[in-house]
């Protein structure tokens, strides 16, 4: 149901007036004056839609603009490094954490190419020179099977060791490689420490993978309260 205009005008004003005290107010957004009208139809960023002709859209449809953060490029966008990227951004300067991570990304490459010049013939074939190849697989080296919930029983905390579900351990694994970033001295800059860090887990090594295992350990240690788990 639609709000009078007027009313909506007094519950935009006061959560703007409130925002200073840190007060949220749910359910209260602005659905009118919207950019575009309701007939222009959503950006198509998939390639492959455009190859097949199979667009869902009629090319005398008007379309929005689509989001800076989206791109039809097969080589210059992932969703996976799209979603580290999300992580590591502080104060909305996600441009500024992209070219970290572009940096990032060749400083791999830059290593990784430098290992396999220098490895004999019978090595090369083993050494990996894709950097998103390594990004994967450093994130799937970090990613913990097993956390801890803590559930109050009796007066008495306890460590519940529960399973996670697939967001839950790609944003462990991201948070702890960010977090290992931070530890390291300020006068390395963040592109060498992350690829530092990236090519560590990549070869399931590191503080990170070392992390890992110690939550496991610990969920490991506290298998005597998993009763205590009722979700």
């Amino acid at each position: 149901m639609a709000l009078p205009m007027g009313t909506a005008r007094v519950f935009l004003k006061l959560s703007f007036s409130e925002a200073n005290y840190g007060v949220w107010i749910p359910g209260l957004v602005q659905v009118r004056h919207s950019r575009y009208p309701r007939h222009h139809a959503r950006a198509v960023v998939n390639l492959k839609a455009y190859q097949d002709d199979k667009l869902p859209i009629d090319i005398s449809t008007p379309v929005r603009a689509a989001k800076c953060d989206k791109s039809s490029s097969a080589l210059f966008y992932d969703p996976l490094v799209n979603k580290f990227v999300n992580v590591m951004n502080k104060r909305g300067k996600k441009q500024t954490f992209q070219k970290i991570m572009d940096r990032t990304m060749e400083n791999v490459k830059r290593e990784q190419i430098l290992k396999y010049n220098k490895a004999p013939e019978v090595e090369k074939s083993s050494i990996e020179t894709d950097p998103r190849v390594i990004f994967y697989k450093a994130i799937e080296n970090c990613k913990p099977l097993m956390g801890l919930a803590v559930v109050k029983k009796g007066g008495k905390n306890y460590q519940v060791p529960t399973p996670l579900d697939a967001p839950r351990q790609r944003f462990l694994a991201m948070k702890w490689i960010l977090d290992e970033c931070s530890t390291k001295p300020l006068k390395v800059h963040m592109p060498e420490k992350l690829s530092s860090e990236l090519l560590d887990a990549y070869n399931n090594t590191g503080k990170v993978v070392k992390r890992k295992h110690d939550l496991h350990k610990q969920c490991e240690a506290n298998r005597a309260y998993a009763h205590f788990r009722w979700w």
